[in-house]
């Protein structure tokens, strides 16, 4: 909510020195197992003597592995975040002259580069084909010569090193080493000549260093707090000197943010006429694709002929107006579908209109409609919102891609009615799925507060709903927010990174959660929250909270298989990776993996606003790790269970000396020197084969967790293991 103030005992911090952000998010699809003195694995190839080596079976570097039935070996490496990655072998054949080629993914939505290094001879060269696919498709593979002669001897490292741009990701599937007669290629009589891979293929060569010549170079998106011109966030906690917190990743990555966690769209079952607009159009024609109307406004007005279950096609170019959507689709006939066809972007004709009403408007917005399907816009530069659904049944709103929005990047409300209760609860039905939401409440003071108003994503009083797929990425306030009297969703599989940016500035406040769910004036209740990643964030990661007593209470709430690191400014905020506080009650924290934040854990029934002592909570099969400041606190709450837990640290100063505690159970914590992760530098926070968590945890498995973070069955070995992740040799 935007008057929520985290303070998450932040009195007791003291230190000026800052948590460093956590790299880009770097956990593998699948671990490799080659170790950097291991030889890697040798698959048959097109001939008896060509040596191919499987790029997932690499020493990878930011590169993770993913499955794909196109893919040599059923998977390739792709790259996921800002900097370059490598992948790292070892030359196990006889030594001699080869030829080098590798299979790669030459996609059409980007430019990646790439370096492969044989021995001590690097050629460069740029995924420029642009093949008939943006993603890792038959159409997309490709085979390249790097190299077209090198002399090897048997123990020769070789190197892959890869870029992404936009929507491409530098994908390689394998690097093949075919012997060559040693004459006949003095003589060059191996037919045509190999492409240029010196870098002169009409282009400046590509530095893998991240320079890359211009390409993908534009600096972190700015989160330093300086939006609305307020004093920038100072990382040593004086407050108010220099400006640093930026994003980990820029404009460029989101997408493979993105690919990471996309759920499966919804798909609208409408068989309705498709309609057609297009900026060289007339809104007097017929709306046929020979005859488009000119304005996304029109087609969505009562005037128009846009009935349930037809489809709005939008061509691609820039439309600057704010569209209403005007009527409804039905049960019976289906959703109308408001469908951008290519790149459109969508301009608030009045971005500076911060003011009155404006408030909660949005650049797509509606009013008591209901059955639509906003799908694949991209909204810039909106006074408040980019899309607004107001007192809204049946809507859906996929991806989407809205960039420094006066408020939320999209938001589902009340139109009119905020005096609390069960009145307030006016949408019903509702699915954000797979959209981007960048800079949210970049410019809103809302209502006298300078800090800004509202959060990145905003459900409120809403019964049903399902948010999943989305990358919010930066905002001044809180990341996605369920609030006042929502109940009976969820919010699985999205990525929150870089919110709360103005935490810690003399005009901001302490803090601002990722993911928050509360009551405010309407109970909150029956919602799941798993399968997030939840890192970097200049405040706190998941909270479940209430902020006016007596009135709306949480309960009945469900986190498991999230994964929630380097969160917190220490010496700034309380940085809490999971926090449940007062008016709270009936809430399962199980399998999570919560490392490096500020404070891991904190149940504390007087915290925040006060209220009723928190209860009835369970906290079990939990890895808490490696946090800057403390492990966090337990107190003035009832009925806590905390068992099966993995600490790095000492877990008893949860509850040592604390006030208020009654009923507490404890049983089977473990205490370790190392909760065992793959590469924690990396953030990847899968289990090695020798971690205390893999088949630590308890029998008590909630219901609903029939998988793990990555979709897989959630017991394998003798028992459950702790965390987000279970092992599998």
């Amino acid at each position: 909510m935007n008057d929520f103030d985290a303070q998450s005992s932040n009195s007791l911090f003291t230190g000026a020195e800052a948590q460093q952000p956590a790299s880009a998010y770097g956990l593998d699809s699948t671990v490799s197992k080659t170790s950097s003195s291991s030889i890697s694995p040798v698959l048959p190839a097109s001939g008896n003597d060509v040596l191919r080596y499987e790029a997932e079976d690499l020493q990878l570097s930011k590169y993770i592995a993913q499955s794909n039935d196109v893919s040599s070996g059923g998977k390739h490496i792709t790259l996921f975040g800002s900097q370059p990655g490598t992948a790292t072998g070892v030359f196990d054949g006889e030594s001699g002259t080869y030829q080098v080629s590798v299979g790669i993914y030459d996609e059409s939505d980007g430019l990646s580069s790439a370096s492969v290094t044989v021995g001590e001879e690097t050629q460069s060269f740029e995924f420029d084909q642009d093949l008939p696919s943006n993603g890792p498709t038959a159409e997309a593979l490709t085979t390249r010569v790097t190299h077209s002669t090198v002399n090897l001897q048997k123990g020769d490292t070789f190197k892959i090193e890869g870029k992404s741009n936009f929507g491409e990701f530098a994908r390689f599937d394998y690097i093949e080493f075919t012997p060559i007669d040693s004459d006949a290629a003095t003589n060059g009589s191996m037919g045509e000549a190999p492409a240029d891979m010196s870098g002169s293929i009409g282009e400046t060569p590509t530095d893998v260093d991240g320079s890359m010549g211009g390409m993908g170079s534009e600096t972190s998106t700015d989160m330093d707090g300086s939006m609305g011109g307020e004093t920038p966030i100072d990382m040593g906690g004086s407050m108010g000197s220099d400006p640093v917190v930026d994003s980990p990743f820029v404009p460029g990555d989101l997408e493979s943010m993105s690919e990471s966690v996309r759920v499966d769209p919804f798909v609208p079952t409408g068989t309705g006429k498709t309609y057609y607009v297009s900026p060289n159009g007339s809104d007097s024609g017929l709306g046929t694709k020979e005859q488009p109307w000119k304005t996304i406004s029109y087609a969505t007005s009562e005037e128009s002929a846009v009935g349930a279950g037809d489809t709005i096609l939008v061509q691609a170019g820039t439309y600057t107006e704010i569209v209403d959507l005007e009527k409804s689709g039905n049960a019976q006939d289906g959703h109308i579908v408001l469908k951008a066809d290519g790149d459109v972007t969508l301009i608030d004709p009045d971005p500076n209109n911060t003011g009155g009403a404006a408030w909660h408007e949005g650049v797509i917005e509606s009013v008591g409609q209901s059955y639509w399907v906003v799908d694949g816009f991209r909204i810039e530069n909106s006074s408040f919102a980019g899309i607004s659904l107001r007192d809204a049944d049946n809507m859906v709103v996929q991806n989407n891609h809205t960039f420094e929005t006066g408020g939320s990047g999209v938001i589902v409300m009340p139109d009119s009615y905020f005096e609390g209760g069960d009145e307030e609860v006016t949408s019903s039905n509702i699915k954000v799925f797979n959209n981007t939401i960048e800079k949210a409440n970049n410019k809103w003071a809302g209502r006298g507060d300078p800090r800004g108003v509202q959060e990145a994503l905003s459900i409120w009083g809403v019964d049903g709903f399902d948010v999943a797929g989305n990358v919010v990425n930066g905002g001044t306030r809180e990341g996605i927010d369920v609030k006042t009297g929502s109940r009976n969703g969820s919010v699985r599989s999205n990525i929150v990174t870089g919110v709360a940016s103005i935490a810690g500035t003399p005009g901001g406040y302490n803090g601002g959660p990722a993911i928050y769910v509360e009551g405010n004036r309407a109970d909150t209740f029956n919602v799941d929250v798993y399968d997030n990643i939840v890192y970097d964030n200049v405040a706190d990661g998941i909270v479940v909270a209430d902020e006016v007593p007596e009135q709306g209470d949480v309960k009945d709430v469900r986190v498991f298989n999230n994964v929630v690191y380097g969160n917190g400014r220490q010496g700034v905020n309380g940085g809490v990776g999971i926090a449940v506080t007062s008016n709270v009650s009936g809430v399962e924290v199980t399998n999570n993996t919560v490392a490096n934040n500020v404070q891991a854990l904190v149940i504390d029934g007087a915290d925040y606003t006060r209220g009723f002592k928190t209860s009835d909570v369970t906290v079990r099969d939990n890895i808490f790790a490696d946090s800057t400041y403390r492990n966090g606190a337990i107190e003035d709450a009832n009925n806590v269970t905390l068992e099966n837990n993995l600490f790095t640290d000492d877990f008893e100063s949860l509850y040592e000396g604390s006030s208020g505690l009654t009923n507490f159970t404890k049983a089977n914590n473990l205490q370790v020197d190392s909760a065992g992760f793959v590469d924690p530098a990396a953030n990847n926070y899968r289990l090695t084969a020798d971690s205390a968590a893999v088949d630590a945890g308890s029998g008590a498995i909630p219901v609903s967790i029939t998988t793990d973070k990555d979709g897989n069955p959630r017991r394998v070995g003798a028992a459950v293991d702790i965390g987000a992740f279970e092992f599998d040799s």
